[in-house]
């Protein structure tokens, strides 16, 4: 398979989904090892559309299934945004 011919494809579907869901904003503030971050679901969003094709490809395939099972988007974001921010 054309690898990048399925990116293309993987970032037209989250370009897409993002567009299509209309997602109302949210803001969260976490505090870790007594730092405090602040970051918003269009901040990650637009993290996700500059990520690598291949973490696009995990991220597009959770939404698909949290689309699948109606499950709320912005609580998937938060915990991308808490798991980065975790990781530094």
């Amino acid at each position: 398979m054309n690898q990048p011919k399925f990116s293309k494809l993987t970032r037209a579907y989250l370009d897409r989904f993002f567009k299509d869901k209309n997602i109302p904003y949210e803001q969260w503030d976490f505090i870790i090892d007594g730092v405090s971050h602040s970051v918003n679901n269009y901040y990650v969003i637009d993290s996700i559309l500059k990520a690598e094709p291949e973490s696009q490809r995990l991220i597009a395939d959770a939404l698909f299934e949290l689309e699948d099972a109606d499950q709320d988007v912005n609580a998937f974001l938060k915990n991308l945004a808490l798991q980065r921010y975790s990781q530094e």
